[in-house]
């Protein structure tokens, strides 16, 4: 995109673009069970009892919806060790043995792999674009400078970019987290901010994305359907770059969902049965409980 216009929309990628559902919700937790039983953070659960560990972990995941994923990851930790819900910066915040602070490293490595694989796998099966949102982006592209910002790290990012064929051309810029997992999306929309433009939009699915755009002094617009787009156009008819304050929280049937379809995978990795990528992702997807 040649030349720089007066105002930009920045995309969040998973959710606004590429539609995946409650999957991640339940990669996130299903990953940091997986992380957590085996290495030494395994003393923390409850092998006979995993409701109690679900239960727990939920409680970081609404706090952190949209986050970075090691910042996620350090808040379900959080509720599993001390029933906290909150993300910590050092693995000595969780007031652990040391020989657990150094294991820490390997817990992130465990969970970044597992989590990474189960995206890979659903991204090829079941994550498709939003209907009309290609279209819609090359309209935008002639009034707008477009951006992503993302807290996928930006090297999985580039390719789940181009893996689902968005034109790169129309876009000023795909921006990610880096590998510690620790460029947030307010740090991203900051800078784009101050390019010098007169008004950034910022187009989430999430409470913490709202929590993001507040931060970074920018306007936000939920999107979690096709049908959210319909709804944003119409506003952009009325007031161009519209402001909207929706705290986007799960709703209670989504969190059952994403509580049961969880709760079985923990219940087949303790039974000893390990589940290949692809069959894991397609139970996710499946009407089965």
């Amino acid at each position: 995109m040649i030349g720089m216009k007066k105002k930009a929309i920045v995309f969040d990628f998973d959710g606004p673009l590429v539609g995946s559902g409650q999957d991640k919700a339940i990669h996130i937790l299903f990953s940091a069970f997986v992380a957590c039983h085996d290495t030494g953070f395994r003393k923390f659960l409850h092998p006979d009892h995993p409701e109690l560990d679900i239960s727990k972990m939920l409680k970081g995941l609404v706090n952190y919806p949209g986050a970075p994923r090691f910042q996620q990851l350090s808040a379900i930790v959080s509720s599993i060790v001390r029933d906290i819900p909150e993300a910590v910066a050092d693995p000595h915040e969780l007031c652990i043995d040391e020989s657990l602070v150094n294991e820490y490293q390997k817990l992130q490595q465990r969970y970044n792999e597992f989590y990474s694989g189960l995206n890979e796998a659903a991204a090829k099966r079941f994550w498709k674009p939003l209907k009309g949102v290609k279209t819609l982006i090359k309209k935008l592209s002639k009034d707008y400078d477009l951006y992503v910002a993302s807290g996928i790290i930006q090297d999985i990012l580039e390719k789940d970019f181009q893996h689902h064929k968005f034109d790169r051309k129309l876009f000023c810029g795909i921006m990610g987290s880096n590998q510690e997992g620790n460029i947030d999306k307010s740090m991203i929309l900051k800078q784009i901010k101050n390019r010098s433009y007169q008004d950034v939009l910022f187009i989430g699915d999430s409470r913490k994305d709202l929590e993001y755009a507040r931060k970074a002094g920018v306007k936000f617009f939920r999107v979690k359907s096709a049908q959210d787009y319909k709804v944003l156009v119409e506003k952009m008819k009325q007031q161009d770059l519209p402001d909207v304050q929706d705290m986007c929280e799960f709703t209670e049937q989504q969190l059952q969902r994403i509580r049961s379809k969880t709760l079985a995978l923990m219940n087949q990795y303790l039974s000893g049965k390990i589940l290949s990528y692809q069959e894991i992702t397609t139970f996710i997807n499946s009407k089965n409980n």
